[in-house]
């Protein structure tokens, strides 16, 4: 047994990590593993209980188990393994997108010969799959180095932190370019438009936009919308809408002069007939941000614990990047997890998920979004802790099945190096196979992925990118083979970048050569703002009795919203039939809207 140096938890021998707080192992306290003094009965029939579901791989653990601190150190693996189990599942699920290398070109060849098989990719992994997206999602939207943070020198810690290492790279390159932006806490955004060949549209849209703003200040717990419309120089429709700290307001003060405000959980109640125990808290946000950075720490380092050296293999070999048409030598990790390891993977990803306090309490700050649905009748979801025990049981009850399905499709996660720097990702089984492949062509990169399917069509989509002085100039592409397209070309500033992304120009053109094409670019505008102008020309062969349109989208981190002026409304009490004859007030106002705006176009 070892002991955490970070938290104090006991953790198993072969645990790389510990289970309760993802910390790494390496300078860990060995102890003794002998019988214990015996705990209470009911202690020790919780331990055995909760040990006989995390142990079933190993013995030892059982033993251990015995004291009701060993229930706890079970737990907490259990949270490990669930961690485990969502990282394998992306994998089964990048899995499902390889097929077995033959003798035929494929997309990487290795001089030593890879096994094949038959069976297919279980349905299952499509959950896992999700789970994994998840992990990824976290990563691009809380940060660097989260999963596989400390990682040491064996095997499976290179295995993983090559891929980690790279990942990571892409994303602090997508903030600094300003494809990702975490501090925006207001914003205003402006549309205009134009078309040429078409005068009598013009003499409508001038004049006229749509307009949207909002405002978030975490620490007041409160968040503000409004969006207007004007029409040849009229307003015509302007909203507002907020939450501030447990109540919430709206107004449409062009159809209707008050402004109405309401506690949120009576609200909520009235509408629906069900308690709502908490109402959204903002002020959360980043303490939520903390939370899912625990979690994702927690579960990388149970998914690390299913690669061992027993199923990761190390070898020094020539690599076939075929998408790229380029070979090297280096080394190829291969991992090819077995039934048994999957089963078991499986049922502590169920268990840890199952009693995750930090995964419920963010679920259930995702489902005040599914009440406000109940309130409008658009669907119902069950609380979270609800959602968690039925995600975890089907996890147990695919697991056995799930392991030997991923075992039979000879599922193969692949990754080749060269130096230290990561050149392929390739995921594979007997029908799909799936690769990222990255090489150097002087100074351009190029980045490749690859899906070959049980037909043994393949299809493409690479970024070829070059920086020259401070512009990044690059092309997305992609197809078959046989017909391939140029999608986007783009010229980036770097250094320069508005809230929704990096100064430049992103162009598209019309595979098929009609002549159609359009360019976004991305400038400066006015009084510290940004332009996003969109040009689409070449329209004449399209018949659609217009040369080019114009699109402006004015954007700046800046928001003036004006609370409504009306008398407050309190709507806290009101019924489902008074929500419904407000209701029925607003459809009636917008329907003298709208006839008025036909009034004006005709």
């Amino acid at each position: 047994m070892k002991i955490c140096p970070n938290c104090g938890q006991e953790a198993q021998e072969q645990d790389l990590f510990c289970t309760n707080c993802g910390e790494k192992l390496d300078n860990a306290l060995n102890i003794a593993t002998a019988p214990e003094a015996p705990a209470a009965p009911e202690a020790t029939e919780t331990a055995k209980t909760a040990e006989a579901t995390e142990t079933a791989k190993t013995a030892e653990a059982t033993e251990t188990a015995k004291t009701a601190e060993a229930a706890k150190t079970a737990e907490a693996a259990k949270t490990v393994e669930a961690a485990k189990t969502v990282e394998v599942t992306e994998v089964a699920k990048e899995e499902r997108a390889e097929e077995p290398v033959k003798n035929t070109a494929d997309f990487a060849r290795y001089t030593v010969e890879e096994k094949t098989g038959k069976g297919g990719v279980p349905k299952v992994f499509i959950g896992i799959v999700a789970a994994v997206v998840l992990l990824l999602v976290g990563i691009f939207a809380f940060g660097k180095n989260l999963l596989f943070s400390g990682l040491g020198s064996s095997a499976e810690d290179r295995f993983l932190k090559y891929q980690s290492e790279y990942f990571n790279g892409k994303i602090k390159s997508m903030e600094e370019l300003g494809f990702i932006n975490q501090e925006t806490k207001e914003m205003t955004m402006v549309l205009t438009g134009e078309v040429d060949g078409r005068e009598e549209i013009n003499k409508y849209l001038e004049d006229s936009s749509l307009t949207l703003k909002a405002k978030t200040d975490p620490d007041k717990g409160s968040m503000q919308m409004s969006m207007g419309m004007q029409l040849m120089g009229s307003d015509i429709l302007d909203a507002y809408a907020e939450y501030m700290d447990g109540v919430v307001g709206f107004a449409l003060p062009a159809i209707d002069e008050h402004f109405y405000k309401g506690d949120y959980k009576t609200v909520i109640k009235n509408l629906t007939g069900e308690e709502v125990e908490e109402a959204p808290d903002l002020k959360k946000t980043k303490e939520n941000q903390k939370t899912l950075e625990k979690l994702l720490k927690k579960y990388g380092a149970l998914y690390a614990t299913l690669i061992t050296k027993d199923n990761l293999k190390v070898e020094k070999q020539e690599v076939s990047l075929d998408g790229l048409g380029q070979k090297f030598k280096g080394e190829v990790y291969t991992f090819t997890p077995k039934a048994e390891e999957v089963k078991a993977f499986l049922e502590k990803l169920a268990d840890t998920v199952e009693k995750d306090k930090d995964l419920e309490e963010l679920l259930e700050q995702g489902n005040y979004g599914s009440q406000i649905n109940d309130a409008m009748g658009l669907g119902s979801s069950l609380p979270a802790k609800e959602q968690l025990q039925e995600f975890a049981q089907k996890i147990r009850e695919a697991a056995e099945d799930s392991g030997q399905e991923i075992e039979d499709a000879n599922f193969t996660w692949i990754i080749a190096v060269e130096g230290k720097k990561l050149r392929q990702i390739k995921i594979s089984s007997n029908q799909y196979v799936c690769s990222l492949e990255i090489a150097k062509d002087g100074d351009k990169t190029i980045e490749q992925l690859n899906l070959k399917g049980g037909e043994g069509e393949t299809f493409y989509l690479k970024n070829e990118y070059a920086l020259k002085g401070k512009t990044l100039n690059g092309s997305i592409s992609g197809g078959n083979g046989i017909f391939n397209i140029t999608g986007l070309e783009y010229a980036i500033e770097t250094g320069k970048k508005s809230i929704l992304m990096p100064y430049g120009t992103y162009t598209v053109k019309d595979p098929t050569g009609m002549g159609g094409q359009a360019i976004l670019t991305v400038k400066d505008g006015e009084k510290n703002s940004s332009d996003h102008e969109l040009v689409l020309s070449g329209l004449e062969a399209y018949s659609m009795g217009l040369s080019g349109v114009k699109l402006n989208l004015n954007t700046s981190d800046k928001a003036d919203i004006t609370l409504p002026k009306g008398e407050v409304v309190d709507v806290s009490n009101y019924s489902e039939d008074d929500f419904y004859e407000l209701g029925e007030k607003f459809a009636q106002g917008f329907q003298r809207i709208y006839m008025n705006l036909l009034g004006v176009t005709e």
